[in-house]
């Protein structure tokens, strides 16, 4: 990963729309991307990581045509992936905390996986209990956004607004956090999602960053001032979903299923890759937010111009 060690390959995430489009080969600027895609990884300039999402959205196809998919992403994969959010967060916070350097362990895994046939069925499972709980979430916030219409704000409210709502989310956290200090004991409450309960966010974090990372009082009482400073500006995970969560809402934005799937993928994937893609509204309010220069991503999408640009990337690669 170029970003986090100059010796290493460009490290490239590929959304499901880019990843259809290079194994369907739908025109010949498709063919071109794959073939240059596919020699670059052969020279080792190159390796795409695979994602949860990638695994959630391929198991909506027909079996065979996941299969075909998931294979070849795999080839382009070295056998990486993009660490879930809640592990990449209490990484992050870990070393944020004890000023550890960043490493590409940090943001990625790496080991075989099973083959996709062999979790198919689980994954579709898994996704229907997803699609239930998120719009079960989303459906009040909807109609709530419909009826108060934010289109007419003007900027400066606007921006006093987006700060706010990021704000709140900091002060759940260090709310909690103090009364773990003072409590001396963590215990994780249920979200309810309608016809699931999920664990709490916050107690997840907690929860790893004691047991799994060996969070002591001190280490706690430091990320207490770390969030009553900063908040969750040098926390990338949490800055990245909390601000374009603000930004949905003070926009009015609808949001349904595939917007939370595209914002998983931002906030684990933006901080770890050099080249990012995601779709054209995305790519819109990741710049809006400044977030692509925050994290020195290049961000593009399925655009006619950004897929030429990209093969110029490419094609430079191999000069």
């Amino acid at each position: 990963m170029k970003k986090i060690d100059k010796k290493n390959k460009i490290c490239i995430y590929l959304d499901q729309f880019i990843v259809s489009n290079l194994v369907e080969e739908n025109n010949d600027l498709w063919k071109e991307i794959r073939k240059l895609l596919e020699i670059c990884h052969i020279n080792n300039f190159i390796y795409c990581p695979l994602s949860h999402q990638h695994f959630f959205e391929t198991a909506k196809k027909e079996l065979n045509n996941a299969v075909i998919h998931d294979e070849y992403f795999r080839k382009l994969s070295d056998n990486y992936f993009f660490k879930d959010e809640l592990f990449l967060t209490t990484q992050l916070i870990s070393s944020l905390i004890r000023h550890n350097k960043f490493t590409v362990k940090t943001f990625l895994h790496n080991h075989d996986l099973k083959k996709f046939e062999d979790f198919y069925s689980h994954i579709n499972k898994v996704n229907q209990v997803f699609n239930e709980s998120i719009n079960f979430r989303i459906s009040p916030q909807n109609e709530i956004r419909r009826v108060l219409n934010n289109k007419n704000i003007e900027p400066k409210i606007e921006e006093k607004l987006f700060n706010i709502i990021k704000k709140n989310e900091v002060n759940l956290f260090i709310d909690r956090l103090e009364e773990y200090i003072k409590l001396k004991r963590i215990f994780i409450r249920p979200d309810n999602y309608g016809k699931h309960d999920f664990p709490n966010w916050i107690d997840q974090i907690l929860y790893q960053l004691t047991y799994k990372h060996s969070f002591k009082e001190n280490q706690f009482k430091i990320l207490l001032d770390e969030l009553k400073r900063n908040g969750f500006e040098r926390i990338p995970t949490l800055n990245i979903r909390f601000s374009i969560g603000a930004y949905l809402t003070i926009k009015g934005k609808q949001e349904n299923i595939s917007d939370h799937i595209d914002i998983m993928r931002i906030t684990n994937g933006l901080i770890t890759s050099d080249i990012f893609f995601t779709d054209k509204r995305r790519k819109f309010e990741i710049k809006e937010l400044n977030l692509d220069k925050l994290y020195n991503a290049k961000v593009l999408s399925g655009k006619e111009s950004d897929l030429l640009e990209f093969r110029e990337i490419l094609n430079n690669l191999l000069k």
